[in-house]
This record gives structure tokens, C-alpha cells and sequence, in this order.
């Protein structure tokens, strides 16, 4: 996490240097689409001085916020880092507005942007009030179900055996899921190029591993013993056998 907060901090402070007045007319969305009449009713010195401070800052902010929070909670700091840079660009444009108000570019499309990143930045929030958290082993007549965020269902003949392992495999990549702080869940890469599903708080061994047809499958929860949850399970696989 750290070094992704590092490069995207660097990411954000380089772009307040990049554009400069000598090449705002190409790079600068929305100046670059201007008349030269338009362009001369834009404070664009202004302009720049907060689009380089903002940028400034945001990198800055970020680079400290998610350090900090690191210290104190892993989890709290990759939320942070997500959400944080998309409240700062809500905010930037439509501030940016007022930069434009001499113009007929300072209309509804601004503010739709603007709209669309708090919107974006409530999702995130959203989001995260269910993914930093355990997902749900739930026994069913015939089927077990992963229940909660990119969970599914699996039949009872499809789980081959179950176990408890202490290590998981060596991830390669999230191939369709979520990772962030200590949880991850969804469908992953092995190095070896295998799929297997993890729906783990990686902070908390001992992890269940059901051998299924759809892949080996991780699982485990913040609050229950996963001993327990094995033998639940196992106790299920021979009843319904």
C-alpha cells in the first residue's frame, strides 16, 4: 500500500508542474478547446497557481494521511487512499469554476463533473462499510453459500474435501474481486497461473480451504474460530452425504 500512496503522490504532484502557460492551450482540458477570445477572458495565471497548489497538496495530504493512519489502522489507511483524491477532485472542480465565469464554460457540465466525482466518492464510502469486513459462511440444505461482497454459492457434491491451512497460496494478482488493507476477496491469480478464491482478513490465520470444482476456495472470519467453522463444515459434507 505504501508504495502505491508513494507513486500516486508523486503522480499528483508532477501534474501541478506539467502544465505550465506556455502549453496550457494543449494540455489544459477545457482551455484547450477555447477561442482565443475565450482564452483572454480566463485568469489563466491564477488559474495555474491554485491548479499547481491543489495538486501540491493533494499529494502531500495523501502521502501523510494514509501514513499516519497506517500506524494506527491498515484498513483505515487504505480507505483513505481511495477516497480521499476523489472528495479533493470533487472539490477542485468545481471550485475551478470560478475560473471560467467570464466565460460560457463555467455552465451545468462543470458541476455534473463535480457531481459525478462526489458520487463516485459516496460509492467508495459505501463500499467500504462492507468490504473492510468478513464475509458470511452460510450452510444451506443442499448448497454453501460465500454470502457478501463478490461471494457465491457452491452445490454440496462440488466440494471435494476441506481443510484448515495456515498459509495462503502466493498470489500473483486480483483477477476480479477486491483487495485492500487486510481483506481480500473475489477470484486471484497464482503465480503459477491457478485461480483460487479468497474471501480472507489476512491478518487472521488459520484459513478453511475448500477444494470445490470451481477452485480451491480461502476463507475466513474477524470474530469466529476457523477450527470451528471446519467442523461445521465437515459436519454438513457428511450429513448430506
Amino acid at each position: 500500500m505504501l508504495p502505491v500512496t508513494l507513486f500516486l503522490s508523486i503522480v499528483f504532484g508532477s501534474i501541478g508542474f506539467i502544465v505550465t502557460k506556455d502549453n496550457a492551450s494543449y494540455l489544459l482540458s477545457g482551455y484547450n478547446t477555447m477561442s482565443e477570445q475565450e482564452r483572454q477572458a480566463v485568469d489563466i495565471t491564477a488559474y495555474l497557481r491554485f491548479f499547481r497548489r491543489f495538486h501540491l497538496v493533494l499529494a502531500v495530504s495523501l502521502l501523510v494521511g494514509v501514513c499516519l493512519l497506517y500506524l494506527i489502522n491498515v484498513n483505515w489507511a487504505s480507505q483513505f487512499m481511495t477516497a480521499f483524491p476523489l472528495a479533493a477532485y470533487g472539490y477542485f472542480v468545481v471550485k475551478g469554476v470560478s475560473y471560467y465565469r467570464r466565460t460560457n464554460r463555467s455552465g451545468w457540465g462543470t458541476y455534473l463533473v463535480g457531481g459525478i466525482l462526489i458520487a463516485a466518492f459516496v460509492g467508495v464510502l459505501t463500499l467500504n462499510m462492507t468490504a473492510y469486513g468478513s464475509n458470511r459462511l452460510v450452510l444451506h440444505q443442499r448448497q454453501l453459500e460465500i454470502a457478501g461482497d463478490y461471494g457465491f454459492s457452491l452445490d454440496r457434491r462440488d466440494i471435494y474435501r476441506q481443510r484448515v491451512v495456515d498459509e495462503l497460496p502466493p498470489i500473483a494478482y486480483r483477477a476480479n474481486g477486491f483487495s485492500g488493507g487486510d481483506y481480500a476477496k473475489g477470484r486471484f491469480k497464482l503465480k503459477g497461473g491457478q485461480s483460487v478464491f479468497l474471501f480472507v482478513n489476512k491478518t487472521k490465520r488459520p484459513y478453511l480451504l475448500l477444494e470445490t470444482a470451481k477452485g480451491d476456495v480461502y476463507y475466513n472470519h474477524d470474530t469466529l474460530n476457523t477450527e470451528t467453522v471446519s467442523q461445521e463444515v465437515e459436519q454438513w459434507l457428511i450429513v448430506k452425504r
